[in-house]
């Protein structure tokens, strides 16, 4: 009886610190594309490679690029060979904007694979349920292109970068044409889903824990819970004027800022938490986080 009233009583106290626990504040940054490419609109106009799994890296890239929703990625490359070179041919480029007007055109150069293959030994369980050891062999395949970024204006480069996937096939014992082109495909897709979020930003969401030894805390718990976080702001700035040597405060006000988008601000509060109270683990941890996600340096 006295075990299962500690049970109980363990019970009650673990719903009420979920229901009362460590309160947070959450919010989704954007992390800008690797390769950014200035404007909205993009036209794929050709892609130049040394196998039919370009086809594959051309429909992947496309289709990727356009899930994001922060471009809109165009594949021309069907309607036409629209080869710009070095020295653009000025009817070239007048028929291409005229059909397939964009802020920026890509290219695809130099899409090759390499497939090397291997083999070493498995094992396996025959009918009679013995396992023997059996040779396997497998396809690894490389797949590598160059994307161009060409300004639809000019016709002229503005820059460019690489990508490459792998792709493997299944270990059998007979090596075939089909387990072959499985690995070029699964490599020359995953070179495509590289290139695609290479020109497209993503979003993150953050989640930080709030400092509850804060003044005012538990009077602001109604705003949290509704994520009113300009409101708690507000609140939370008041607060400080009476408060300016609370690091507890400072942390918080941090966290609200930069859920805000205020980064200058919220890092203000963030190192004034750490200066106030320098041997709180929290404070110098998330410090260091907020400087790496917001490409701050100290």
């Amino acid at each position: 009886m006295i075990r299962r009233f500690a049970f109980v009583a363990l019970l009650h106290a673990a719903l009420c610190a979920a229901a009362f626990g460590a309160q947070r504040v959450s919010f989704v940054r954007t992390i800008p594309a690797v390769h950014a490419i200035p404007g909205e609109r993009i036209a794929l106009v050709y892609a130049i490679g040394d196998n039919d799994q370009v086809r594959t890296f051309v429909d992947v890239f496309v289709e990727r690029a356009n899930r994001n929703r922060a471009i809109q990625l165009d594949d021309a490359t069907e309607r036409g060979n629209h080869i710009i070179g070095e020295n653009p041919d000025e009817l070239l480029l007048r028929r291409l904007r005229r059909e397939h007007p964009a802020d920026i055109y890509l290219g695809v150069n130099r899409f090759t694979c390499e497939t090397v293959e291997r083999s070493g030994q498995g094992s396996s369980y025959n009918v009679d349920g013995v396992r023997e050891k059996k040779l396997q062999r497998w396809a690894d395949t490389t797949c590598r292109a160059r994307i161009d970024a060409i300004d639809a204006t000019t016709g002229k480069h503005v820059g460019s970068f690489e990508v490459k996937g792998e792709g493997t096939s299944a270990r059998t014992p007979e090596l075939s044409s089909e387990d072959r082109k499985t690995a070029a495909m699964q490599a020359a897709r995953y070179a495509a889903i590289s290139a695609a979020e290479s020109i497209t930003p993503r979003q993150v969401r953050e989640s930080i824990e709030l400092d509850e030894r804060a003044p005012g805390f538990e009077e602001a718990r109604g705003l949290i819970d509704a994520d009113r976080l300009v409101d708690l702001r507000s609140r939370w700035e008041l607060l400080l004027r009476d408060n300016r040597g609370s690091a507890a405060l400072h942390y918080d006000l941090a966290a609200v800022c930069e859920a805000l988008g205020d980064v200058d601000t919220a890092r203000q509060h963030y190192e004034a938490a750490q200066r106030l109270s320098p041997d709180e683990p929290r404070y110098r941890s998330e410090l260091s986080t907020f400087r790496r996600r917001s490409g701050i340096k100290k």
